[in-house]
C-alpha cells in the first residue's frame, strides 16, 4: 500500500500529473524541422470526417455515457461522455466491445420461426410481417383460451421497458427481470424496511471522501462499473483504510490494505458480531441514533451473545480482529461504509445479512454525511399519457409509468383481478418481494409446474433463463411447458433456442431507447440515439412492440409515431426537448451540497418509514412476523473432501452474455477452476489439469484447474458466464463449465429470492 508520508513516494495523482507534464514537454520537444524528418511508410493522409451520436452502454447495467463515432453510416469507435455522471467520459474494455455487438457474425439478422423441436435450433426464415402477425395471433389465442394473465413476460436489459408495456397493456401481471430474485433484491429490501431508503444499483455513496471501507465481497475493480471503481480508487488514493472480506484474493484484495480470507456465508456471523462490539463498547453514533434511530435496546438484546469469540469459529476471522477493525471504524466515522456485495443472493437468509450491512452503517451515522451516503439530486421526468392497464397490480404515477407498484403491491382488487404468479408482494406469498420486477426464480417453478393457474405464452426480451437461474431442469421444463414462446433479443444463446418465433432486435447502437433518468449527486436525463441504421433489417424494441399493439388492438398504449416522438413528449412534460437533451446527450441538474449532504450543512436526513426513523427492528417484518430475520441461521459447510463452490465475475465478462463477442473472448475465452495448492496436492491435481466437478445433486462437468494460494482451501471458484452449448454461439460454444449448473437453487426464505451459494462439490483428475 502507498504511504504517502515515506519519502520519495509519488501519490497516484501526482504521478498522474507527471506523466501528464511529461507527455507535453516530449511533444514540445519535437521541432517543426525534427518533425518532418519522421520517417513514414506512406504520405499522410487526411481522415474522412466522423459524426458523433450519443447514448449509454449496454454491455453491463451500469449504463456509463458513450459518445460513438460513425463514418460512412457505420459506427466504428466508442468513447465515454465526459459529461455523463456514471462514467466521467471512461469506458471499459466491455464498452469498447460493443462495436462488435452490432457487427457480430452471430447476431439474429431476420425473423425465425421454429421448424423442429424445441431446443434443437431448426428454423425457417420468415417476413417480419408475417412473424408479428403470427406473435399477435398466438398471443390472443392464449388469452382468449386461458385469461391475459396467462401470459408471462421476462425482460433483462436496459430496452425491456416496451415489453413490459405491451404486457400490462395486454393484462398480465407476470412481468419480471432478474434483477431483483437472481441479484440485488435482498440488498434493496434490507436498507428499504431499515431505512425507506433503496440503496441498490447505482449507489449513492461518497466514495471520493470515505476513510474506512470495509468491503463484503465487493470486487469493484473486477465487478466493474466505471464511476463506482473511479471514486473507489480516488477514495483510496485520498487515504482510505480497506478491510476486504472474501474466501478469494481477487485484484480488489490486492488494493486493500487487510485481507480477511472468510469464510463462505458466514458473513452475517462476522456483522453480528460487529454489530454487538459497536454496542457494547458504545461506538456508535450517539447523536445520530438519539434523533434518528429507533429499536437500539431490542436490538442490543438480540446481539448480546453474537460475540467476537463466537463468530470466530464459524468465519475463522479471530476475535481480535473484529474488535480492531469496530475500534477503527468508529475513530473513522461517520466517514466509513460497510460495502454490500452486488449480488446478494446466496444464503437461506440473505435478508439478514443484508440488515447486518445497514445496521452497521446507520449505527456509525453515515447517512447524509462527507464520506458517507449522500441523498441524490434528481429530475422528476413524467411518463406520457396512457389509458389505465387491465390489471391489479400496476399504478400510474406522476412519474412511475408503467413501473409504480406502490399504489396496489400484492391485493387482489374488488373486481377479482388474479395475483402475480410467482408471488412477489403477494400477502401469504413473499410480500417483501418487489412486484415492479418480480421474482424470475419463482416465475419459472410457476411456469413449470403450472401452478397457481395455467402459464402458457411467454415474451422474452433479452436474457438467458438457463445462464442466470440454477436449475436447468425447471427452465426446460418450463419451455417446454409454453404454448407460444416468442423470443426478442439480439445474439442466439440457449434460452431463445426453445423459441416458437425469434426477433432479431436492433442493437444499442442502431436505436433510440427510453431516456435514462438518474439520481447522482447531480440530477440527470441522459439520451440513447442510434448511430447508424439497424443492419439487416433488424428492428428495435419500441418499433417491435408498437408494431403488435396494432395487430392486438392495443395501439393506444403505444401512440407516437416514432421513438423520438415519445422521447420529445416526454422531454417537454419536464421543461425540456429532444432538441435541447440532443446538444450534449445529457441535461442535468448541479450537485447541491445542502440537498446531497443535508446533515453537513444544517439539515435534517428523511428516513420514509412508518415511524419516520431509521428502524433497527423494522415494523414492517413485525407485521409479518419476521423479526427474528437479523438472527444468525446455521449455513452448510463441506463435509470431508467437499468443497464450498463459489463463483464470480471478470472485468471482462458480463454475466452470460459476452462470451460469444469476438474482441472479449480474445482476453478470456474460457473460465478455470480455482483451488487452493494444499487441497490440490492432496487430490494429485496440477495447474493446468482437467478436473471432474459434481455437485450433490450428481451435476457437473470438466474444468481446467488454476491451482492457486488465492483461495481458501475448503473453496473453489470459477468465473461466471461459461459452458454454452448452443452451436450459434460459434466463439463461445464448448469453452469451460457453466457455474450454473453448480450453483444452488434454494429460496432465500423471507423474500423468496433465490440462493446460489449454499452449493458443496467434490473433485477429481479427469
Amino acid at each position: 500500500m502507498h504511504n504517502p508520508d515515506k519519502p520519495g513516494s509519488v501519490s497516484r495523482r501526482g504521478f498522474l500529473k507527471s506523466m501528464a507534464g511529461a507527455t507535453a514537454l516530449s511533444a514540445a520537444a519535437l521541432t517543426t524541422d525534427a518533425q518532418a524528418r519522421i520517417n513514414a511508410p506512406h504520405d499522410l493522409e487526411t481522415l474522412k470526417d466522423y459524426e458523433e451520436h450519443w447514448g449509454f452502454c449496454d454491455m453491463c447495467y451500469w449504463r456509463c455515457g458513450l459518445k460513438v463515432r460513425s463514418r460512412d453510416g457505420k459506427a466504428f469507435k466508442i468513447d465515454g461522455n465526459p459529461e455523463h455522471p456514471l462514467n466521467r467520459g471512461v469506458v471499459c474494455g466491455k464498452g469498447n466491445a460493443g462495436i462488435q455487438v452490432a457487427f457480430a457474425p452471430n447476431r439474429l439478422k431476420q425473423p425465425q420461426e421454429r421448424v423442429g423441436a424445441r431446443g434443437d435450433n431448426n428454423w425457417r426464415p420468415i417476413p417480419w410481417d408475417e412473424a408479428l402477425d403470427k406473435v399477435a395471433h398466438e398471443l390472443n389465442k392464449v388469452k382468449e383460451k386461458y385469461g391475459p394473465q396467462a401470459l408471462v413476460m421476462i425482460g433483462h436489459g436496459t430496452w425491456e421497458k416496451p415489453y413490459h408495456r405491451l404486457s400490462h397493456a395486454f393484462g398480465t401481471p407476470n412481468t419480471t427481470s432478474p434483477v431483483f430474485g437472481l441479484c440485488c433484491g435482498p440488498r434493496g429490501v434490507s436498507n428499504t424496511v431499515i431505512t425507506g431508503r433503496n440503496l441498490t444499483g447505482n449507489e449513492t455513496i461518497d466514495l471520493e471522501n470515505c476513510k474506512y471501507f470495509l468491503m463484503m465481497g465487493r470486487n469493484v475493480t473486477e465487478s466493474l462499473h466505471n464511476g463506482e471503481t473511479l471514486g473507489w480508487i480516488d477514495g483510496v488514493a485520498n487515504g482510505a483504510k480497506v478491510v476486504y472480506a472474501d474466501p478469494r484474493y481477487t485484484v480488489t484484495a490486492s488494493k486493500a490494505d487487510e485481507w480477511l480470507a472468510i469464510r463462505p456465508l458466514t458473513d452475517h456471523a462476522f456483522l453480528l458480531a460487529l454489530i454487538h462490539t459497536v454496542i457494547k463498547g458504545e461506538l456508535y453514533d450517539k447523536q445520530f441514533v438519539a434523533e434518528y434511530v429507533d429499536g437500539l435496546d431490542e436490538l442490543t438484546a438480540r446481539v448480546e451473545k453474537y460475540t467476537p469469540e463466537w463468530q470466530e469459529e464459524i468465519t475463522t476471522i479471530p476475535a481480535e480482529t473484529v474488535r480492531r477493525i469496530a475500534l477503527e471504524m468508529a475513530q473513522k466515522a461517520p466517514a466509513v461504509f460497510v460495502y454490500s456485495p452486488r449480488r446478494l443472493t446466496r444464503s437461506a437468509n440473505d435478508l439478514g445479512t443484508g440488515m447486518s450491512i445497514t445496521i452497521l452503517n446507520t449505527l456509525f451515522g453515515v447517512w447524509d454525511r462527507k464520506g458517507g451516503i449522500f441523498t441524490p439530486q434528481t429530475i422528476k421526468v413524467p411518463e406520457i399519457d396512457l389509458p389505465e392497464f387491465p390489471h391489479a397490480h400496476v399504478a400510474r404515477s406522476e412519474t412511475g409509468g408503467d413501473f409504480d407498484f406502490a399504489q396496489n403491491p400484492f391485493a387482489t382488487d374488488e373486481e377479482g383481478k388474479v395475483q402475480r404468479a410467482d408471488g412477489a408482494g403477494v400477502q401469504g406469498r413473499w410480500p417483501l418481494a418487489n412486484p415492479q420486477y418480480g421474482l424470475t426464480n419463482e416465475m419459472w417453478r410457476a411456469m413449470a409446474e403450472q401452478d397457481p393457474y395455467p402459464l402458457k405464452a411467454l415474451l422474452t426480451a433479452g436474457g438467458n433463463g438457463f445462464t442466470n437461474s440454477t436449475d436447468y431442469d425447471t427452465v426446460r421444463k418450463a419451455l417446454v411447458n409454453m404454448d407460444f414462446y416468442v423470443a426478442a433479443d439480439v445474439m442466439p444463446n440457449e434460452m431463445n433456442s426453445y423459441a416458437d418465433i425469434l426477433l432479431p432486435e436492433a442493437s444499442y447502437l442502431e436505436r433510440y431507447d427510453d431516456l435514462q433518468i438518474g439520481g447522482a449527486r447531480e440530477g440527470f436525463i441522459a439520451l440513447r440515439e442510434p448511430a447508424m441504421q439497424p443492419l439487416h433489417g433488424t428492428k428495435g424494441s419500441w418499433d417491435i412492440c408498437k408494431e403488435l399493439s396494432k395487430r392486438m388492438g392495443l395501439e393506444a398504449y403505444f401512440p407516437h409515431e416514432t421513438v423520438a416522438d415519445m422521447l420529445d413528449d416526454r422531454l417537454k412534460k419536464a421543461g425540456y426537448s429532444l432538441a435541447e437533451l440532443r446538444e450534449k446527450g445529457i441535461i442535468k441538474k448541479p450537485a447541491d451540497p445542502a440537498i446531497n449532504f443535508p446533515r453537513e450543512n444544517g439539515g435534517k436526513s428523511v428516513f420514509p418509514t412508518p415511524s419516520g426513523k431509521v428502524e433497527l427492528i423494522p415494523s414492517q417484518l413485525k407485521a409479518l412476523g419476521m423479526e427474528d430475520a437479523i438472527e444468525w441461521e446455521e449455513q452448510p459447510r463441506p463435509q470431508e473432501g467437499q468443497f464450498h463452490f463459489t463463483f464470480g465475475r471478470v472485468g471482462y465478462h458480463t454475466h452470460a452474455r459476452t462470451q460469444d463477442n469476438i474482441w472479449l473472448n480474445y482476453f478470456m475465452p474460457e473460465n478455470v477452476l480455482w483451488i487452493h495448492p494444499e487441497a490440490a496436492e492432496k487430490l494429485g491435481i496440477a495447474n493446468g489439469d482437467m478436473v471432474d466437478v459434481q455437485d450433490t445433486k450428481g451435476r457437473g462437468g470438466k474444468i481446467k484447474a488454476k491451482v492457486t494460494p488465492r483461495i481458501r482451501p475448503d473453496t473453489v471458484f470459477t468465473v461466471h458466464g461459461f459452458g454454452h452449448w448452443d452451436k450459434r454461439m460459434t466463439t463461445a460454444v464448448g469453452k469451460g463449465l457453466s457455474d450454473s449448473l453448480l450453483a444452488s437453487d434454494t429460496r432465500e426464505k423471507h423474500i423468496g429470492s433465490i440462493s446460489m451459494g449454499t452449493s458443496m462439490v467434490t473433485l477429481s483428475k479427469a
